[in-house]
């Protein structure tokens, strides 16, 4: 062979023929649409071969090279030869010219329509439950990523297991896909494969599916008898739902055992029309009822939390306790004073078995409860936030974990019942011995007899926290609430600058009744029970967050690091003040809450 085919020119390129067809046997295939544009360029980049080429032919041909006087070519025998004829042109018609069948031709790009259908799927999961369920969570996010991921995972080892199949059925000749999609398997794509797959093995342990809920007692106790309180107005999107519950609620405890007072008044819709069907199927089952519907029009006020408003609700619970608590022997029950328990409802969405749950709430082995409430939902997180307070007499916040207190929030992740020191929420039992019927000039409550707070408990817990000190003889300027008198109604406070919520004040005339350390009253709060005002937060909250890999997520990630952050936010700008110290809480607050200044003469910037 001659030497000049060892000339630098040659062997560059050759080694420009071997790289190309390099690129080209590891390329991606190109899709039918772009076979025509890949053509177009294969042959633009074979003109531009071509010239190069053609111009080293002639600059390395024998002809145009003078050699030394003596010497001569000789041949190299054990050269491999060139991949074209370097004594002529090469021309794209040549048979060395570099060409591809449109079967085999090569593209940089493939676009997996099926991955990205995987995303859009995805995407659309993400925004459509932000839509049903707009609150500020990563849940959705994470179910996102999640389909993203069980898809890819998915679709990735089908063609693994497709493509391996294909070797075996074949073992002479293995296709050009087959040997493409290997070739493209890297060790990042493999160990990425792996390790999804792992993780989604982790997560179908944990489970799917949300687990039933918690089995209620085959029996419900012997000697208890219930009476069902509601007031409702403009409920007919949830009535057929809660009278179904309710009905439900009465077959499990018992006809004889239960009676229903239910008060409406003012609704614009069909509550009403609902009622009086719900009063015909109490009748036809043998169970007491007091259904009364009213008309009025004494339900302006300025704003929602206003004393009109309070009082005007004080008064409508208070109507619907009259079977047990009206001094008129016309109206109270003959049996009144036989009722163990109270039962009030709002106009939630919930589900007799929860109830049933509510009723038997037990904190160890202490004593039967004073007073258990539920944990009602709504678009911005925990409901009734207003008329709740932790243990430590701290109002709860609306979103996880609702509370500051240590020993409550461990309590809470393992949804065990907590103390707190109100709370309404919907839903709540009492115990109906304060509520029942009693002549008031035998349980009348002097307010001299008051225990002075200060000298019982040297102030530990007392501050002033708000503009005005409530209930605390000790305190020069304290103001007083009403006496309380037996039974205990539903009230406003009386007092300026301190107006609050009927449900908080209820709890509040617990705590002015058991006013001992020996004998704090027992107001727990059951996380199991979870109620809402809207159809898509009780699915939420009872569905969703129910779902073990949900619950992984929250335990984990969401209810993690960007909830510190968020909690720093609430606490500086966020949280609701006190505008006055109820200092009848003060007197049970545990040890581990904060020790607040004794309730001494100072401004308030001290």
């Amino acid at each position: 062979m001659d030497k000049r085919t060892s000339s630098p020119f040659s062997q560059a390129l050759y080694a420009v023929e071997v790289l190309t067809d390099r690129i080209k046997s590891l390329g991606i295939r190109v899709s039918e649409s772009g076979r025509d544009r890949a053509e177009t360029q294969n042959e633009e980049d074979g003109y531009r071969l071509l010239s190069w080429r053609n111009s080293i032919h002639e600059t390395t041909s024998p002809a145009n090279i003078e050699l030394p006087d003596g010497v001569e070519i000789e041949e190299e025998e054990n050269e491999s030869p060139p991949p074209y004829d370097i004594d002529s042109p090469i021309s794209p018609t040549s048979p060395s010219f570099p060409t591809s069948s449109p079967t085999s031709q090569i593209s940089r790009f493939h676009l997996d329509y099926l991955l990205i259908t995987i995303i859009l799927l995805a995407v659309g999961s993400t925004i459509t439950l932000f839509i049903i369920f707009p609150f500020p969570t990563t849940i959705p996010a994470f179910i996102g990523l999640f389909t993203i991921l069980l898809g890819w995972t998915l679709t990735t080892w089908f063609k693994v297991i497709y493509h391996v199949s294909s070797i075996f059925k074949s073992r002479e000749k293995i296709s050009n896909r087959t040997k493409n999609f290997f070739n493209r398997f890297s060790t990042t794509k493999r160990t990425i494969l792996a390790t999804s797959t792992l993780f989604i093995l982790f997560l179908s342990c944990l489970g799917f599916c949300p687990p039933e809920e918690q089995d209620v007692p085959v029996r419900p106790v012997q000697g208890e008898k219930y009476f069902v309180a509601a007031n409702l107005h403009n409920s007919q999107d949830i009535l057929p739902g809660w009278s179904s519950e309710l009905i439900k609620l009465i077959n499990y405890l018992g006809s004889d055992n239960v009676f229903v007072s239910i008060y409406e008044s003012n609704s614009q819709d069909s509550t009403k029309s609902l009622l009086s069907s719900l009063n015909d199927t109490l009748l036809e089952m043998g169970v007491g009822r007091s259904i009364v519907t009213e008309q009025d029009d004494k339900h302006w006020w300025p704003y929602n939390t206003s004393p009109e408003r309070i009082g005007y609700l004080a008064n409508a619970r208070n109507k619907a306790l009259k079977p047990i608590q009206s001094s008129d022997p016309e109206i109270r029950l003959k049996g009144y004073n036989e009722f163990t328990k109270i039962i009030f409802l709002n106009d939630v969405y919930w589900t007799w078995e929860s109830m049933v749950r509510l009723i038997n709430t037990k904190i160890g082995g202490r004593d039967e409860y004073d007073q258990v409430c539920a944990m009602d939902f709504g678009t911005s997180g925990l409901y009734d936030t207003w008329a709740s307070r932790d243990i430590c007499g701290t109002p709860l916040r609306p979103f996880w974990p609702y509370v500051r207190d240590e020993v409550t929030i461990d309590r809470l992740r393992k949804e065990e019942p907590f103390e707190v020191s109100s709370c309404w929420n919907g839903a709540v039992v009492f115990k109906a011995g304060p509520f029942l019927y009693k002549p008031q000039e035998e349980d009348r409550v002097d307010e001299a007899e008051m225990i002075d707070l200060e000298q019982s408990h040297g102030g530990r817990h007392l501050a002033k926290r708000g503009w005005k000190m409530v209930d605390n003889p000790s305190y020069p300027n304290s103001v007083f609430s009403p006496s309380l008198t037996l039974p205990i109604q539903f009230r406003t406070s009386n007092i300026s600058a301190c107006d609050h919520s009927e449900c908080f004040l209820i709890g509040y005339d617990l705590h002015r009744l058991y006013d001992t350390v020996a004998r704090p009253p027992r107001i727990y709060m059951n996380p199991t029970v979870k109620l809402a005002y809207e159809r898509n937060w009780f699915v939420w909250h009872n569905t969703v967050l129910r779902i073990p890999i949900i619950q992984w997520w929250l335990e984990n990630w969401s209810r993690g690091y960007p909830f510190y952050f968020v909690d720093w936010i609430w606490e500086k700008a966020g949280r609701r003040r006190d505008y006055c110290t109820w200092s009848a809480l003060a007197v049970h607050l545990p040890e581990r809450c904060p020790a607040l200044p004794g309730a001494i003469d100072k401004n308030w910037d001290q």
